[in-house]
């Protein structure tokens, strides 16, 4: 359960985007204060800033020629955030192209899928990495590369990527992502809930456009891949998304080893926390896990209060 969040801007430097980054971050820390990060392009080149520290104590500058941005909030579920390279986003390199991704959610099965492409191991113990080498492995980052990727992986996701062209890609699975468009500015911004992505807003520049209904709404699905080109342009693809929630969480022992198996307890038992932090009750996540409830769903119950009990 972490946060993802970023902006891509098309047309003229716009300026106060350090205020929209920070805004994001801090809002996004709802969903996870143990680090958060950034990466953005300088020269063709990409850059991460990250910290073990929560958004609330961190401050991000960077000039108004930015032109992309992904960030990430993180809750920690596999990987102490005390070593700064298990927080995202991560670097990686497909052929010649330098990219950035950050993940939400939790993966099952990263142990297996390194043993079966023989990826090499590294000092990295985030499930979320194992991403990173399937995107290199195939070798370039492309549709193709990110279907192959999210159609290998066994768990809980979202992803954003930064190439080192300022291209934005977003893979969904069940995790939530809320993308708007502002027309006046050329520029797209989005985080994980429609929640954080207004509460952030309020506070920036953008907040005259929201009131005056001058954004539009951005969709994207479950199985879908958006990639924001540095032209404004979007593309779509798509993959074979499996819920694997569905099965619920005493049955994901079935796509892993009992090392895995232990990252999604801890995962549930994260979210059982966050529940009884919350007012709902520690049951709750079971119970909702019971009726057929996603783990997305089950995040949205415990941070929204206005969540729609189905």
């Amino acid at each position: 359960m972490c946060g993802l969040y970023g902006f891509l801007s098309f047309g003229q430097p716009v300026k106060s985007l350090s205020a929209v980054t920070n805004a994001l971050a801090q809002e996004s820390a709802v969903r996870g204060t143990d680090a958060v990060g950034i990466a953005i392009n300088k020269n063709g080149k990409v850059y991460i800033c990250k910290e073990g520290k929560s958004a609330y104590s961190v401050s991000f500058k960077h000039n108004d020629g930015v032109r992309a941005l992904i960030g990430h909030t993180r809750h920690s579920t596999q990987g102490s955030e005390k070593h700064n390279y298990n927080n995202h986003p991560f670097s990686g390199m497909a052929g010649k192209t330098q990219f950035a991704l950050a993940h939400n959610g939790v993966l099952g099965n990263d142990y297996i899928l390194r043993e079966t492409y023989n990826l090499k191991n590294t000092k990295i113990e985030t499930d979320s990495y194992i991403a990173v080498q399937l995107i290199e492995h195939k070798g370039e980052l492309s549709m193709e590369s990110l279907k192959f990727m999210a159609e290998e992986i066994a768990g809980s996701f979202s992803f954003s990527i930064l190439d080192n062209e300022d291209n934005i890609y977003l893979v969904k699975g069940d995790s939530p992502l809320s993308i708007l468009y502002f027309p006046e500015y050329k520029l797209y911004v989005y985080a994980s809930t429609e929640e954080i992505l207004w509460k952030a807003l309020i506070t920036t520049f953008l907040f005259e456009d929201v009131k005056a209904n001058k954004y539009e709404e951005i969709p994207i699905k479950e199985g879908e891949i958006l990639k924001i080109c540095n032209n404004g342009k979007t593309e779509r693809g798509k993959f074979n998304y499996t819920d694997y929630a569905c099965f619920g969480i005493y049955d994901w022992y079935r796509f892993g080893d009992d090392k895995e198996s232990d990252v999604q307890t801890e995962y549930i038992e994260m979210l059982r926390e966050m529940a009884d932090y919350n007012g709902y009750g520690r049951d709750t996540v079971d119970d909702l896990l019971e009726e057929g409830f996603t783990i997305s769903e089950i995040e949205e119950y415990i941070y929204t209060a206005d969540y729609v009990y189905r």
